[in-house]
């Protein structure tokens, strides 16, 4: 009974928080690379943050405003919902409402580096473990200071500055 046990949390650990990075989009072990294409909009919108901006701290502000105001995780619908990890960027777009921390840091990430402020050595990915699954974040450089930016919780009261952690 007991070995049983262990063998199902061994497994669950290697399939969780091992071979999931290796089909889940923007939840890899390497750096991936942002596209080179997005949809007209959200240019758009980058463009009228970027211009209302003075600094790369008020763009980053402005866009975890926007990014989360418009998406947020629900770690319940991460279950529910698993196909939105698979989702391409036009579709994650146009769905407001919930959405995986993954494709919403990659909207935050797309955002930064097509802001001209940030360039992608300034965005790191980063992993925590809350409720038996993995969670991601940012870090965002501005100088020499590195920040957390954990935009998909910001409609729970998240700040720039600090990520969800453990059991949330």
């Amino acid at each position: 009974m007991v070995v049983s046990i262990i063998y199902i949390v061994l497994l669950y650990v290697v399939i969780i928080f091992i071979l999931s990075r290796f089909f889940i989009p923007h939840l890899k072990f390497w750096p991936e690379r942002l596209p080179d294409n997005i949809p007209g909009e959200m240019e758009l919108i980058i463009n009228q943050l970027k211009a209302k901006a003075n600094s790369p701290m008020n763009f980053l502000k402005l866009s975890y405003e926007y990014i989360g105001d418009k998406y947020r995780s629900e770690r319940f619908n991460t279950i529910l919902k698993f196909h939105y990890l698979f989702k391409d960027l036009n579709e994650v777009w146009r769905l407001p409402g919930y959405m995986p921390c993954t494709q919403s840091n990659c909207l935050m990430k797309i955002f930064l580096v097509r802001s001209g402020f940030f360039k992608e050595s300034d965005i790191k990915t980063r992993h925590v473990f809350v409720n038996f699954v993995p969670h991601q974040y940012l870090k965002v450089r501005i100088g020499s200071e590195w920040f957390d930016i954990d935009v998909g919780e910001k409609q729970r009261g998240m700040p720039i500055g600090k990520h969800l952690k453990y059991f949330g």
